[in-house]
Order: C-alpha cells, then sequence, then structure tokens
C-alpha cells in the first residue's frame, strides 16, 4: 500500500482518475535552487464554482493550510488582475514569509499569477480549471526558489508535501460551495 502511495505521488502523469481519487503531485528540481511542483485532482463541481473558491482572496485560507492572510492590494475596474500579498507560516529562520504577485484572472479556466515582491525569488504559476463530465479537472503549477539559505531540495519537499492537503481542502470547499447554491 505504502509502495502504491508513494508511486501515486511521484507519478509525472497529473490526470487523477475520478471524483474521489487522491490528488497526483510531482516536484523536480528547476535549475540552481528552482523547482516545478505540479498538481491535479477532479472536483464534482463545475469550473464556475471551483473558480468561486480560487478567486477568493478573503477564504483562500479555507484551501491553503499555512496561510495566515491574503489581501488585495490592487484591483483591475475590469477584473482581469489584481495584485495580492499572501502571508504564510514560515519556519524558525524566518516565521512568516512574505508573497506579493499579480494575477492574471480569466473566468473560469485560469488564474496564473506572478512573484511582484516578498521573501521568494521566484514564485510563477498558475491554476487551470477544464470541464470534465460532472465537474473538474484542476491542475496547478508552480515554479519556486526563496530568497533565503535554505536547500532548493527542501523548499521543493516542503511545498509538495502540503500539496496534498491543500488540493483536497479545495475539493471540499468546492464541494460545500456546490451544494450551497
Amino acid at each position: 500500500m505504502l509502495v502504491l502511495a508513494l508511486s501515486v505521488l511521484a507519478s509525472p502523469a497529473l490526470a487523477a482518475p475520478g471524483f474521489d481519487a487522491a490528488p497526483t503531485v510531482s516536484a523536480r528540481a528547476e535549475g540552481g535552487s528552482a523547482g516545478v511542483i505540479r498538481a491535479a485532482m477532479d472536483v464534482a463541481a463545475p469550473p464556475a464554482v471551483v473558480w468561486k473558491v480560487l478567486s477568493d482572496c478573503a477564504g483562500a485560507s479555507r484551501y491553503m493550510p499555512k496561510l495566515l492572510s491574503c489581501k488585495t492590494l490592487e484591483r483591475d475596474p475590469a477584473g482581469k488582475w489584481d495584485v495580492r500579498e499572501h502571508r504564510l507560516e514560515g519556519n524558525a529562520f524566518k516565521p512568516v514569509m512574505r508573497n506579493v504577485f499579480r494575477t492574471t484572472l480569466e473566468p473560469p479556466r485560469r488564474l496564473a499569477f506572478h512573484r511582484t515582491g516578498g521573501d521568494w525569488k521566484r514564485s510563477d504559476g498558475e491554476w487551470r480549471l477544464s470541464p470534465i463530465p460532472g465537474g473538474t479537472h484542476v491542475t496547478y503549477e508552480l515554479h519556486v526558489a526563496i530568497d533565503a539559505p535554505v536547500p532548493a531540495g527542501m523548499v521543493r519537499s516542503a511545498v509538495a508535501k502540503g500539496m496534498p492537503a491543500s488540493m483536497l481542502a479545495l475539493r471540499k470547499e468546492a464541494l460545500a460551495q456546490a451544494h450551497r447554491s
């Protein structure tokens, strides 16, 4: 059973088969101190509902367990982008990590983000939502590097380790919102 669980987490194929399947997560080095984290799963809720959860800064801590706060710093009046600040639980050397990023909003299919400031060297990626029969296929990709004397493998490992819980929390929140609708 442990071998099966580890093979699912390490699998480069990112299509989660079914609405109850565990999310797939992979992490790899990307030159020097950077890494790439990818995750995917299916959610039995329409893309518009999953989008509502993903784009809600005030509710982001419901699916990001280490998130202390999310604040919108600037917003496009047309709703095509915003600038957000996340404060996250850090480590003993830096108890609170700050990440400032600009999001590109393409409802209900894509939320891309690009680091503009904070404690990261790099934090760029996207959430993609694809309609499937009975719900949404969710994919996540993050290119990350911390601006601190921390080994890249440790950063990749920490982010990848937290992704299954975050993805499952996103699924749970989307299902709860779908049932309220």
